[in-house]
């Protein structure tokens, strides 16, 4: 289990993750967290100590989130963070955002214990806010990609969620970044409620207009917050 105290250590390995995994996983959490900001170099050698690890793992975990666009590799200067999306590239993400997850939504098997997931996320969401704003945001987040990523799965294809968790990523440190979710965290919480609510009660096709409008919506609370 990786257990993060200021610095990252290495307290025990879960059996079933290579060191690979565990160090890309908290290369994850650092960034997300904002502790490597955005063009922040990465010292392999600084965090191999921390995880108490080789250096090998540690570079083939940032290579892999190189492939996923997270770090840059530059020359002689090994890896930095890469910043967060432009505006146009923001606008290519939700594109396909859009593609994805109402393919997914209109092809799903919608039943009771799936939409019962749904309705216990939308629950948490509507119960966040008991912390601090900051702490708030954070929790929101989670229970969003929670949501998005409960309505994807739906579709029972698990090259459709890979593709989906691959951009979802960007598109919440672009929201970490900018902190757009702390003015849209109530908009968003209205619109999942209405999509629960079209769901409950079996009209499929209305949930997939609402989760296309949604996403849409999104996207022009995100590009109006960046043209600020």
């Amino acid at each position: 289990m990786v257990e993060r105290k200021g610095n990252y250590t290495l307290t025990g390995r879960q059996q079933y993750l290579s060191l690979t995994d565990i160090a890309y996983n908290v290369l994850l959490e650092a960034i997300i967290n904002q502790d490597f900001q955005p063009g922040a170099p990465i010292s392999i050698d600084n965090l191999a100590k921390q995880l108490n690890m080789s250096n090998t793992p540690v570079r083939e975990a940032l290579m892999r989130a190189h492939g996923e666009r997270m770090v840059m590799q530059k020359t002689n200067h090994g890896f930095v963070v890469s910043n967060i999306l432009t505006p146009p590239e923001l606008h290519q993400l939700f594109d396909v955002r859009y593609l994805l997850e109402v393919h997914a939504l209109n092809s799903a098997d919608i039943s009771p214990e799936s939409v019962g997931t749904v309705a216990t996320l939308v629950e948490r969401m509507l119960a966040t806010g008991d912390g601090t704003v900051y702490d708030d945001f954070r929790d929101f987040m989670a229970l969003d990609r929670q949501f998005h990523h409960a309505l994807v799965a739906l579709a029972n294809n698990n090259f459709l969620l890979g593709a989906w968790e691959d951009l979802h990523v960007h598109l919440h440190l672009s929201r970490l970044y900018t902190g757009v979710g702390l003015f849209d965290r109530h908009h968003s919480t209205e619109e999942h409620q209405a999509i629960l609510t079209a769901l409950q009660r079996g009209d499929k096709q209305t949930a997939v207009n609402l989760l296309g409008q949604h996403i849409k919506d999104v996207e022009k609370r995100m590009q109006s917050f960046l043209e600020k």
